[in-house]
């Protein structure tokens, strides 16, 4: 299950266990976005409260890696017996980019990041010098080493949130696995069905053979649902996380919208510049049309029989493709208690049933 930081944290709180009293989920994840609450405060609460694995879906290498890997292993420590923290990364959206001046992360930038969040939270020593770009980014002392003090006693895995070619090659190639999110042009409904996510495994194992790696390599998909027994209310829910996606393709990799079967238009132009100009999520979701949210196929949206049947077009294939770990995510509905319990009730035991 994934939650979105558009909540005050108390209400965070609540969700979480209010989704683990309808059904046994493995992982709370939490995404990261600058402006809203701290996801790093609240996964500690949950794994300190809760008997459940916690992890970042996802964070993004604006923040300093010293920071994060700090973050991460404290809340290491935090967690119950048997559970898992987990470092999703990925290279940053349109809501950062309201406030950054550099906008999403080089790829250069996130090699670095996720193999120096491996070596501090494997216990090791960075020589600063072995990362030139992130020591240019946060002005590190190249004649330095950095190591955590206090490393986690447990692996805290590295996930890479990729959503272009090079991403895919670089998951593969130095992540411990890569999350897969349905907001993306290559694993949106159109996407699975046009064939970019099957380009895209394709594009890992390539990454992975490169880098000669064997280690445990772990393909997590992320749904975006948006469900309520008041299905039109659902949808217009659901406006708020495509417009954010739409928002970021369109200024970063415009060309892969189109290969989703998504056309440059004006209306995409509107939606990224209600976000540029610090409109926020509210401007950009009223001005996606319900024909574009259905277009993009980015959430899953409306009552519980039409999120199903949304889903059935993508188990198939992400059954083949060996994805291992499904989650249930933003913007999950407009009432929250309300979309935890028909994902608990209906959609997750439908969903079970489309993988035996």
């Amino acid at each position: 299950m994934c939650l979105w930081p558009w909540y005050p944290v108390k209400a965070l709180l609540t969700y979480a266990e209010q989704a683990l009293e309808t059904y046994a989920f493995d992982q709370i994840w939490l995404a990261d976005e600058f402006q809203y609450e701290d996801p790093f405060t609240v996964i500690a609460a949950i794994a300190e409260r809760l008997d459940v694995s916690v992890g970042t879906m996802v964070t993004f290498p604006h923040r300093n890696p010293l920071e994060l890997a700090q973050r991460f292993s404290s809340i290491a420590g935090l967690i119950h017996d048997g559970r898992e923290v987990s470092a999703g990364i990925g290279a940053g959206g349109a809501v950062q980019e309201q406030v950054m001046r550099d906008k999403a992360a080089t790829v250069a930038v996130m090699d670095e990041t996720v193999r120096f969040l491996q070596c501090l939270l494997d216990g090791g020593s960075a020589e600063l010098s072995a990362y030139p770009a992130l020591s240019r980014r946060f002005r590190f002392n190249p004649r330095s080493k950095a190591r955590l003090y206090f490393p986690p006693e447990s692996k805290v895995p590295v996930y890479v949130a990729a959503g272009g070619p090079r991403m895919f090659e670089l998951a593969g190639r130095v992540g411990d696995g890569v999350v897969f999110s349905q907001t993306s042009p290559w694993s949106s409904i159109p996407g699975v069905q046009r064939g970019l996510m099957r380009q895209a495994i394709e594009r890992i194992a390539a990454g992975r053979q490169q880098s000669g790696r064997t280690t445990p390599f772990k393909s997590i998909y992320t749904f975006l649902i948006s469900v309520s027994e008041d299905g039109e209310r659902a949808r217009q829910w659901a406006k708020r996380n495509t417009s954010y996606t739409l928002a970021g393709c369109y200024g970063r990799y415009p060309q892969y919208l189109e290969a989703s079967g998504i056309p440059l238009t004006e209306e995409l132009q509107g939606i990224r510049d209600a976000y540029v100009q610090g409109l926020g999520v509210d401007e950009g979701a009223r001005r996606v049309s319900d024909a574009l949210l259905e277009q993009c196929g980015f959430v899953c949206a409306g009552t519980p029989r039409e999120v199903i049947a949304k889903c059935e077009l993508l188990v198939p294939a992400l059954r083949e493709y060996g994805v291992e770990h499904l989650v249930m995510g933003v913007p999950l509905g407009p009432d929250i208690p309300e979309a935890l319990r028909l994902i608990a009730r209906q959609v997750v035991p439908a969903v079970r049933l489309m993988l035996d």
